[in-house]
């Protein structure tokens, strides 16, 4: 049982690892795609980019389908208990990834021109919003093979596809951009979304490549592969959908609501874009590490929960928490220290920067959501999800509708939305995931991240006091101070992720 844990942790920390810096290189090379796109699409363009991705995210999602999650829980504890045979799942998987595609660009065909002319009030954003149609069928498929790999616990797989499919996606955007600038900005624009698909092709070869490499595991006498997938994507797809369906209606409720109110087209696109396109990724850049946490965690949760190995489940909910929570303070503490500094060096502009040092802490509790949500599913709660879900995608189109009739808020009611309900639904499932595997937090642990914060501000306020050095070098020894602290404290600690032995129950 011994080695068994100990494989367990090992295991996990080193997919855990794997996802991590690939998912950082990723950011990085996304980082680095934003920054020149940004800088070559400029503000016009921008807007355009920006007020097209909601409707592609909803259509990702849809043709997505939850068939990562699906496929991924369902091979790894088949793996166990032999219920179902992972070739059988990843069959009837790609089956229903070719019949939602069909329906997805159906529907998105069928709404296309009103949604531009009508619905967004900006008819250019008609060829940009056209991509989606070639990127759908591609999404679903990189998906589902995705899922199969991360089900075998062979995180390198997907990591790397991901990273071909940046790094395609970055090269064919770019070029696009240069070639097509000259010729005027929806054609560049509509070129820099189609270089998405391009980026999934890539993703797509390689995944293929890999498969035939290896045979694919089958269990003999197996049935209703096609019921426990439909069993998951479905809840997980609709609590998903209501998602992306309530981003999909914010810049039209966002947009319709602030013309009617007598605000600027322009001041309303300008301010919506320095939201989603300045401020709030910058407050969430470092969410790739909470999301590769998820990612790794579900089989290993699901594999646990199946054997019935509570204290092992609990040992992982703390590794998980601890590892999103604390790159999130980290990052919320340089943009709070030095929020315009960071806005010029990403962005070249300091719009965006009045929302950063009074609301940066809060998006911590951001980086938490991506794990608790993973583990909530691996433990099949998809429903309860859903449900808590819903309230709070309905409420946020709800606020964006009330907030910009208030004087004081007015533009900014898109951000107020998003903030309150962001931070009111990640402590809903919180506490959901305390009461469900009576998981308590060490107060040792919350007064030493009080300690850590306190310290980390006390010592950069001292370094920006005695010495003169560039912001950049401030960051830097602000960084090296706040992980030395955390590893002082026992916040965080490498050795007990590998070493420690869960016990099980």
């Amino acid at each position: 049982m011994a080695k068994s844990a100990n494989k367990l942790t090992k295991t996990f920390f080193i997919n855990t690892l794997i996802i991590v810096l690939t998912g950082f290189i990723i950011k990085i090379l996304g980082l680095l795609n934003r920054i020149l796109i940004t800088r070559l699409l400029g503000t016009e363009g921008m807007s355009l980019y920006i007020l097209a991705f909601p409707t592609i995210a909803f259509f990702l999602n849809l043709a997505a389908f939850s068939l990562n999650i699906s496929t991924s829980k369902l091979i790894s504890s088949s793996l166990i208990t032999r219920q179902y045979s992972p070739k059988q799942i990843l069959k009837k998987s790609l089956k229903i990834s070719f019949f939602v595609s069909i329906i997805a660009i159906m529907i998105l065909l069928a709404i296309l021109r009103p949604l531009a002319t009508k619905w967004l009030n900006n008819a250019k954003l008609f060829f940009p919003l056209l991509t989606t149609a070639l990127l759908i069928p591609l999404v679903g498929i990189s998906e589902t093979l995705k899922g199969y790999f991360t089900g075998l616990k062979k995180m390198s797989i997907p990591s790397v596809a991901t990273l071909l499919e940046q790094l395609a996606r970055i090269a064919f955007g770019i070029g696009f951009i240069i070639l097509f600038l000259p010729y005027g900005m929806v054609l560049a624009t509509t070129f820099t979304l189609l270089a998405l698909s391009f980026g999934e092709m890539i993703s797509i070869i390689f995944l293929l490549f890999r498969l035939k490499k290896q045979p694919l595991i089958h269990f003999e006498k197996t049935s209703g592969e096609t019921k426990a997938v439909l069993s998951i994507t479905i809840p997980n797809t609709l609590s998903r959908l209501i998602g992306s369906f309530s981003f999909f209606l914010e810049p039209i409720c966002y947009t319709g609501t602030l013309l009617a109110l007598g605000y600027n087209n322009i001041a309303i696109e300008t301010r919506y874009t320095i939201i989603n396109a300045y401020a709030i990724p910058l407050m969430t850049m470092g969410s790739f590490l909470s999301f590769g946490i998820a990612q790794a965690v579900i089989p290993h949760i699901s594999e646990n929960f199946s054997l019935g190995k509570t204290e092992s489940i609990r040992y992982l909910i703390r590794k998980c928490l601890a590892f999103s929570f604390i790159p999130g303070v980290l990052l919320s503490l340089v943009f709070y220290l030095f929020p315009l500094e960071f806005m010029k060096l990403i962005y070249n502009t300091s719009n965006g920067t009045a929302y950063l040092r009074p609301y940066v802490f809060l998006f911590v509790l951001y980086y938490l959501h991506p794990p608790v949500n993973a583990i909530l599913q691996a433990l099949g709660k998809a429903k309860m999800l859903f449900v808590t879900s819903t309230i709070f995608n309905v409420l946020r189109v709800i606020f964006i509708l009330l907030f910009a009739k208030i004087p004081f808020i007015g533009l900014d009611s898109i951000f107020w939305a998003i903030l309150v309900t962001m931070v009111l639904s990640s402590i809903t499932n919180i506490i959901q995931l305390l009461v469900i595997t009576k998981y308590r937090f060490d107060v040792r642990l919350i007064i030493n991240s009080l300690l850590l914060i306190i310290g980390t501000l006390a010592f950069t306020t001292f370094l920006g006091h005695f010495f003169h050095f560039s912001f950049l070098i401030d960051v830097l020894f602000t960084s090296f101070f706040f992980i030395f602290f955390a590893f002082s404290l026992k916040i965080i600690s490498i050795e007990s992720l590998i070493r420690k032995n869960p016990r099980s129950t």
